[in-house]
């Protein structure tokens, strides 16, 4: 299929802010594929997790488009943010399954690691779990 060549398209816009775009030419093949995203759902949280893990250790960085500008530089702690679980299946809460989140803290700096409430942020949003 061709960028171009689809005529339906379904967008899923993921906590963790990745993107998922189905696109068929019938409502049939549309039907088809929104199935199918539901049976592979933890094949791709999966990859995320591994994803977000290999940039937490190793973030990618650009050169320096032009001498003035200084590249980018790194203050992550000596201590590693711990990696997502091996686990074949993730805790889950009254909203769904739980999204693996690992990073280093903005405020002080220590490297975090919890399973969120799928729910957006907000009230109805489930406390975190270790």
């Amino acid at each position: 299929m061709n960028n171009e060549d689809w005529k339906l398209q379904v967008s899923y816009k993921t906590p963790a802010g990745d993107m998922i775009n189905i696109r068929a030419n019938t409502a049939d093949e549309l039907s088809v594929l929104l199935e199918g995203i539901g049976d592979y759902s933890p094949q791709i949280a999966s990859v995320q997790r591994l994803v977000v893990a290999a940039y937490n250790v190793a973030p990618l960085q650009t050169t320096a488009s032009t001498p003035s500008t200084p590249p980018f530089t790194s203050s992550a702690p000596t201590q590693a943010a711990t990696p997502a679980p091996t686990s074949s299946t993730n805790p889950t809460c009254v909203h769904g399954a739980r999204i693996f989140r690992s990073g280093v803290s903005k405020k002080n700096g220590q490297p975090y690691a919890f399973w969120a409430c799928p729910q957006p942020q907000g009230a109805d949003q489930c406390k975190p779990v270790n």
